[in-house]
């Protein structure tokens, strides 16, 4: 009987050092006030549009696509990505500017700094909607269809966290 004691004893202690171990399961608390967080956005793409082409390289296997399907996707891919990479850098520096002309009070600065922010959004959009043709003009008519069963089937996260 003692054995089967000790044993409970020490199950106990055990589980109980585990539970205060573990980390909170629940949502996290919001910060407390007058803290300030700072939202770093990840994706400047528009939400709505699905970035299909890096779902089609992935998933080109599965999708039956030939040698030559996946080679007219790599080279528009890497063409894209000359362009896209700079705009994307472009943008963040545009924010930044915005940023500080709008606490300097410059109304002309500001005015500059929307306009190249507009004008530098709108050919990422058109890039993105871009990409979506090419995956479509590329894929045959079931390739397509398997392609966007892949899209609606795959997490929203899962689909963000694959354009790092």
């Amino acid at each position: 009987m003692s054995k089967s004691r000790l044993t409970l004893a020490l199950l106990g202690l055990f589980a109980t050092g585990t539970a205060f171990a573990m980390p909170p399961t629940g949502p996290m608390a919001p910060p407390p006030p007058g803290c300030h967080v700072v939202m770093r956005h990840r994706f400047f793409h528009h939400p709505m549009i699905p970035m299909v082409l890096p779902l089609a390289e992935m998933r080109s296997y599965s999708l039956h696509l030939s040698d030559q399907q996946v080679s007219t996707l790599a080279v528009w891919h890497n063409r894209h990505m000359r362009v896209a990479v700079p705009l994307m850098k472009r943008l963040h520096n545009d924010r930044r500017a915005l940023h500080k002309a709008l606490l300097q009070g410059d109304r002309q600065e500001t005015m500059r700094d929307v306009t190249r922010l507009d004008r530098d959004r709108a050919r990422l959009l058109d890039l993105e909607v871009a990409q979506v043709r090419i995956v479509r003009k590329t894929l045959s008519a079931d390739q397509w269809q398997k392609l966007v069963h892949m899209v609606h089937r795959m997490p929203p996260m899962r689909f963000m966290m694959m354009h790092r």
